[in-house]
């Protein structure tokens, strides 16, 4: 693995904050199935003169975004990046190394799982991103000063790395983040089976997009979302998936549990000895989230109180699109976190 930091080359200019491009050549990446780039450029935010170490916080995007579009400039409205400086600058977000990840793929993103779809993801931002961050800047090394975040697949994704390795990420904040598959995903596996059959499979689906014959179509993100998953989650080859429903709608239970053992409701059961060393979780969702990931939420809550981690849990009266609104109660949840940490 190698990695570099590059100067700032956004339009962004903060006063109190630099912005930097950590790049990492990932050895892990090499081969993945899909021909991605093993080349990643991670967008740092970190303080300007302030008393080191910091602490640090993984951004993860959500599906079909990645690190470098946290920093897009939006017209009559604040990007994301400004309204996180703002809050840095009215201490109501840490002044901390702010890590936006970049773990686009193909199909619209990793998971930030291994997968033999995809790629071993997991490892790249474990085993590269983390050390290459501690080694490029002056960090906190204990894990309850590291928190990982993210609202969607990056809430999944959040769960999914501080539930597995809370010696690295003591925190996790995520906002309705994927989860009860039974209700969340199998429904957009069925509405988007047709179309997929109709262009000819992944295949045939990954053509169509070269040719740009998908994106704009209504039914579009049911079947970019339902391939999405199901190569990351049940690949099947280099460029097929392994889908748990045919062509009468039947559902093959056997092939639906590999899905299912991705589920954070399945593998947070796992996981209790790991469980025991998180520290803090956020867990945020809209009352009328369009993937019902508000009922996934809430069982979430009952496995993380039932093994006795603090919770701070909310329902907006929103939906799934209104996530980044809510960035701003998780910078302030954070930003009480650790000022707690001595």
């Amino acid at each position: 693995m190698k990695f570099s930091l590059q100067e700032n080359l956004n339009l962004f200019q903060f006063s109190n904050l630099d912005i930097k491009t950590l790049v990492v050549e990932s050895k892990y990446l090499k081969g993945n199935p899909l021909g991605d780039s093993t080349k990643r450029s991670n967008p740092i935010l970190c303080p300007k003169n302030i008393p080191l170490p910091l602490p640090v916080v993984f951004v993860l995007s959500g599906f079909t975004g990645n690190g470098g579009k946290y920093f897009n400039q939006q017209s009559f409205k604040e990007g994301s990046v400004e309204i996180l400086a703002n809050a840095i600058t009215k201490k109501q977000a840490p002044k901390a190394i702010y890590v936006f990840v970049d773990a686009l793929t193909f199909w619209g993103g990793s998971q930030f799982i291994n997968s033999k779809g995809s790629g071993k993801y997991e490892d790249y931002i474990i085993k590269e991103l983390v050390p290459a961050v501690s080694e490029t800047f002056q960090t906190r090394k204990e894990a309850q000063f590291w928190a990982v975040t993210g609202g969607s697949s990056g809430g999944y994704g959040a769960i999914h790395l501080a539930s597995k390795y809370p010696h690295v990420f003591g925190n996790c904040a995520a906002i309705a983040p994927d989860c009860f598959f039974n209700l969340s995903l199998l429904p957009e596996i069925y509405s988007a089976w047709p179309y997929i059959q109709k262009w000819g499979g992944v295949i045939g689906v990954k053509k169509a997009l070269k040719d740009g014959k998908i994106w704009g179509r209504k039914e579009a993100h049911n079947i970019i979302n339902a391939i999405g998953m199901g190569i990351c989650y049940s690949p099947k080859g280099k460029e097929d998936v392994h889908w748990p429903i045919n062509d009468y709608g039947e559902l093959n239970t056997k092939v639906w549990q590999k899905w299912l053992r991705h589920d954070p409701l399945v593998f947070l059961q796992k996981r209790k000895n790991q469980l025991n060393n998180l520290k803090n979780v956020y867990l945020d969702v809209g009352a009328f989230d369009q993937f019902h990931l508000q009922y996934g939420s809430r069982q979430l809550l009952k496995i993380f109180k039932k093994n006795h981690i603090h919770v701070t849990y909310s329902e907006f009266q929103g939906n799934h699109f209104d996530i980044s609104d809510r960035k701003v109660f998780l910078w302030k949840w954070l930003n009480d976190i650790f000022s707690k940490c001595k």
